[in-house]
């Protein structure tokens, strides 16, 4: 899955057109976006307490930086999951290229925190 940053103006948009009356699918054709992307937008907004009945008034900054949060990838330890197994993926690569048993691409690490 690639990654795409969650913008701001694409949640209000979608929020926007949703408590107009506008269906998923016609929210994500008006917004130019994916309805599963559509249908997790509206999902986080309600989550967060946006109800369809209450009028665009609820759109407050709160409210949308609520469903940033819901929507967006999370991160362990400031990287997405995808980078730490890039990183596997290479110390593997590492640890093969170097042939024998890598003690090497273990231990240098270990010796390098002890100081």
């Amino acid at each position: 899955m690639a990654f795409r940053e969650v913008q701001v103006h694409e949640i209000r948009e979608v929020l926007r057109l949703w408590l107009r009356g506008e269906g998923l699918r016609s929210a994500e054709r008006l917004a130019g976006l994916d309805r599963k992307t559509v249908r997790r937008y509206v999902a986080a907004a309600q989550a967060c307490g946006l109800d369809r009945a209450g009028g665009e008034g609820q759109l407050s900054d709160e409210l949308i930086s609520g469903v940033a949060e819901r929507v967006r990838p999370h991160r362990t330890g400031g990287r997405l999951r995808t980078g730490q197994t890039i990183q596997r993926s290479r110390r593997s690569a590492r640890y093969h290229a170097a042939g024998g048993d890598g003690q090497q691409l273990v231990t240098a690490p270990l010796r390098a925190a002890a100081g």
